[in-house]
């Protein structure tokens, strides 16, 4: 039964419903809806097409319990209007957002006859809302790294710097009284301070051109054989003077597509990593194995310190402050893991790390296999 003809021959109110640039509809108790034109133009549909259809047929699922719950609460008196945000399903499928007001309409006997409803589309609104909300949270985030680098230089910098400084202070004012085996002594310390100091300024300069997103992605076939021993060459030595076994285990050669720079990236400071936290006789090795036809995993394994399952689940981590010593004494900012973490995403890969406090620490990631 068509509900307007209950409204007692108000051609004013009929007028305006039906020729009423706002949304509106009325809907019986029972669900079932009679819309105007304007609603019917918001949602995408024919007036013919919403013949018998139930408020609960174009309303969002997610949003009918709710709905109903203030339907249920005007009707128990509870309330004599309610104004809330809903979505409705444009008939194309996109989400409508819209301000909703609705009251009861009863007889002159209290009994309720149907719901008026006056519809607003607000989804354009929400659309700046929400682009609002994500640019906020993009913010925070960006303010999150900022905060990071500027730790990583007050902190991680001062450290190698201050022992870099020391020791030079100690030749110039001491040298011609010390031993050969004293300079020797300090000179290889010197040598690992200064190393320090590059990596990290290395890493601070990698990072600074990936946030500002300077750094582009550049694939192509390469031997990932050849990659690892070009970054194992600068840190042979560190390990030989560490007493740490560094090994390449791979029995064929493997061809991958990637990026070379943030490929060599990627393994230099997993391999740094690795040899910084193994004790002097342990041993690091570097193996590769196809996932599948596509993908190869790339394993960098020490025999080292290891950690338990909290600090790993921190790694990777901006918001997480993970500061080690190494097995003598290295620095370490923490920021080249999450370096490695970026430059494998932009490669589409995964990495993750499987380790066990004082047995040592397996980094894994993905590349690309050549086709």
């Amino acid at each position: 039964m068509d509900i307007l003809g209950k409204i007692d021959g108000n051609e004013i109110f009929k007028n305006l419903f039906e020729h009423s640039v706002v949304g509106m509809s009325m809907t019986n108790i029972d669900g079932t809806l009679n819309a105007n034109k304007a609603f019917c133009e918001m949602i995408g549909y024919a007036k013919e097409e919403m013949e018998n259809k139930k408020w609960t047929d174009c309303t969002h699922p997610d949003d009918i319990a709710f709905h109903q719950n203030v339907l249920d609460n005007i009707l128990s008196n509870g309330k004599k209007s309610f104004r809330w945000k809903k979505r409705y399903i444009h008939k194309d499928g996109s989400i409508i957002w819209v301000d909703i007001h609705t009251f009861l309409n009863r007889d002159e006997d209290g009994k309720p006859l149907h719901f008026i409803t006056t519809l607003n589309d607000i989804t354009a609104l929400i659309k700046v809302e929400e682009e609002i909300k994500l640019q906020n949270e993009k913010l925070q985030h960006s303010n999150a790294e900022k905060n990071k680098f500027f730790a990583i230089l007050a902190h991680d910098l001062r450290s190698p710097l201050s022992s870099f400084m020391g020791l030079a202070e100690v030749m110039a004012e001491d040298i011609t009284s010390m031993t050969m085996a004293e300079v020797e002594d300090i000179s290889k310390s010197l040598h690992q301070s200064a190393f320090s100091l590059f990596q990290l300024l290395e890493n601070l300069l990698e990072w600074s051109i990936l946030k500002e997103g300077n750094m582009e992605y550049h694939p192509e076939e390469n031997s990932l054989n050849r990659i690892i021993q070009i970054c194992i060459e600068p840190v042979a030595e560190s390990a030989k003077r560490k007493n740490i076994s560094l090994k390449l285990d791979m029995f064929q050669t493997y061809y991958v597509n990637c990026d070379l720079k943030m490929t060599e990236t990627i393994f230099r400071n997993l391999i740094s990593n690795a040899l910084k936290y193994t004790n002097p006789g342990g041993s690091v090795l570097i193996t590769a194995e196809p996932v599948n036809k596509e993908e190869i995993k790339v394993s960098v394994s020490d025999t080292g310190i290891g950690m338990n399952s909290e600090l790993a689940d921190r790694l990777f981590k901006l918001n997480e402050q993970i500061s080690r010593k190494g097995t003598e004494g290295e620095s370490s900012s923490g920021l080249g893991l999450l370096i490695c973490k970026e430059l494998v995403a932009k490669q589409n890969g995964k990495i993750w790390v499987e380790s066990e406090e004082c047995k040592g620490s397996t980094f894994c990631f993905t590349l690309k296999l050549a086709v």
